[in-house]
């Protein structure tokens, strides 16, 4: 009697533990947990311009790691391009030595300083970075692999053959590629990365994504919840319109000196997107460099550009055109730079005009209690 009670309590645990790994194991492939952190502009040899603070490169981005190591869970690390802030073989041995401080795997994609403004050609970077970094198995600037059963993560190459300009440029094959991965996976999440947004934070004609339209006409064709990661700006924003998410992260060298943790987690009927804004922890770095900065607004973006959580319900997609139209709409309303220098010009004025209220406010209360 005793054995039969024996064996009854043993399978109902075995039942019990086996149902809990199983749910245990659901849940871990439901949520994708990783950070993206883009243009660190890792810099040996050149001073801090108006826009860049590069004398600080190594120290933000080991502020960076140090917040990242802190972070539980993690499944990776994601880097969008100008990793360096020219293609010189220093560069890339101090920024490998701090990411070896890195307890998470990283992958990343190239921009253009990565490849560009030294003595490095790209066949020589892809070198170093698959006998630097032991996570890069892969055998060319474009990828795409799956981390977990509900998602898919596509890396492509915005870096044109045109080693000096700061445009991107999608290739053909790469097209061609994108399409068919995402015709593949159409029952999964898809996080595409790489470094020219295709949806630009703010208008400027020498750092746009020559033919971004031929991109987001393929991310059309699709119904699955796309993400889409992207740097180059050094600037905040986020955009989703149906199942599309454009995601710029700024730049750990220019204000507001800061990268994304991100959580989606993949529900039945639903998709939970959590963007969370971790800026540097060096003060002092970033209000200079905030300073020198014009259009230091336009670059943190708005509240929701930084943190920010929303949920797409599966059963509801936006239609195409909806879309389409959003897309065409975020080109038209963008601001150019020329005016965004003139509206931070009108607004210093202001700022002066008020400053210079005080002061006479200050000096009239002063002779009035002297006179009394």
């Amino acid at each position: 009697m005793k054995n039969k009670l024996y064996k009854l309590i043993f399978g109902i645990c075995l039942i019990v533990i086996t149902t809990l790994s199983a749910c245990a194991f659901s849940f871990r492939n439901m949520t994708l947990d990783f950070i993206h952190i883009s243009d660190t502009h890792i810099s040996t040899d050149r001073g801090d311009t108006s826009y860049k603070a590069l004398s600080s490169s190594s120290v933000l981005l080991q502020d960076a790691i140090d917040q990242i190591n802190q972070i539980k869970g993690l499944d990776f690390v994601l880097f969008t391009g100008d990793m360096v802030d020219s293609a010189t073989l220093n560069n890339y041995r101090e920024y490998y030595s701090l990411l070896s401080k890195l307890k998470y795997p990283s992958l990343n994609a190239f921009g253009n300083h990565d490849v560009a403004y030294g003595d490095l050609t790209k066949d020589e970077v892809l070198d170093i970075v698959k006998k630097s970094n032991r996570n890069y198995t892969f055998n060319g600037t474009y990828y795409a692999f799956s981390p977990k059963t509900d998602y898919r993560i596509i890396i492509l190459d915005s870096t044109t053959d045109n080693d000096k300009t700061s445009n991107g440029n999608i290739s053909p094959e790469q097209l061609a590629f994108l399409d068919n991965e995402l015709s593949e996976n159409q029952d999964k999440i898809v996080v595409i990365a790489f470094h020219v947004p295709p949806v630009e934070p703010f208008v400027s004609t020498e750092h746009s994504l020559i033919n971004a339209d031929e991109f987001n006409e393929i991310l059309l064709k699709y119904k699955n919840p796309i993400v889409v990661l992207t740097g180059h700006y050094h600037a905040a924003k986020i955009r989703h319109w149906g199942n599309l998410v454009y995601v710029s992260t700024p730049s750990m060298v220019t204000y507001p000196m800061a990268f994304r943790h991100i959580k989606i987690t993949n529900y039945k009927d639903r998709v939970i997107f959590k963007f969370d804004f971790i800026p540097t922890r060096l003060e002092d770095i970033k209000e200079q460099n905030r300073k020198n900065v014009i259009s230091y607004g336009t670059l943190a973006g708005c509240e929701k550009d930084r943190d920010y959580t929303f949920e797409y319900k599966k059963r509801h997609p936006k239609s195409i055109s909806y879309k389409r139209n959003k897309i065409k709409n975020a080109s038209k309303n963008r601001v150019s730079k020329r005016e965004i220098k003139k509206l931070e010009r009108k607004q210093i004025k202001e700022d002066n005009k008020v400053k210079e209220k005080k002061k006479i406010r200050f000096f009239r209360k002063k002779n009035k209690v002297e006179a009394d």
